[in-house]
């Protein structure tokens, strides 16, 4: 191996090493833009649901993750304080405590960078112990909530596994991206 050849290698290693995370900017209501950072095998999509609601959707298909992002307008911070995003929480998600091994709902605060967030887990009961999944079915769903100025959003993350690489990085996601970026002073 030449010198030219040897430098053009530790360049490139370099350059990998020092590769920042791809990063998806979300067009959200009133111009705001929300910065959302995809983990490696995850794949990203944006759209607005029929409603003309903005979606965020990230699915790790090697791993069975599957992530939705609800964006809506909180410009009253309704949902700033923990009792009212755990009313949330009830409200939209009572649903999955029926079939879930849980039995109740288990709040969990995000501890997002920035903003608010508050989130619970269910097992669904009827898969637990099976080897074989239905396709398109999950062990596990993680529902919750997180706010920042102006902004609520209501996220959605099935997966197989608590602990799975995968889960783990998009609950990262939530916690270190997903919020708008602040801006330079001026």
């Amino acid at each position: 191996m030449n010198r030219a050849s040897l430098r053009l290698g530790f360049l490139l290693l370099a350059l990998n090493l020092n590769a920042a995370p791809k990063e998806e900017l979300v067009s959200l209501f009133e111009s705001r833009r929300v910065t959302v950072n995809i983990p490696d095998g995850f794949v990203f999509m944006n759209d607005h649901d029929a409603d003309g609601v903005i979606v965020a959707r990230l699915n790790a298909p090697a791993d069975g993750v599957s992530l939705q992002i609800i964006f809506l307008p909180d410009a009253s911070g309704r949902f700033n304080g923990l009792r009212e995003r755990a009313e949330f929480l009830v409200e939209r998600f009572e649903n999955y405590v029926g079939d879930s091994t849980e039995k109740a709902m288990q709040f969990e605060e995000l501890e997002p960078r920035l903003g608010r967030g508050t989130y619970c887990s269910f097992t669904d009961a009827k898969l637990l112990g099976k080897k074989d999944l239905p396709a398109g079915e999950y062990l596990h769903a993680t529902v919750g909530v997180k706010v920042w100025p102006g902004v609520f959003a209501v996220f959605t993350l099935f997966s197989n596994d608590l602990k799975s690489k995968n889960h783990l990085a998009a609950m990262d996601l939530l916690r270190d991206s997903v919020h708008e970026k602040p801006g330079p002073l001026r």
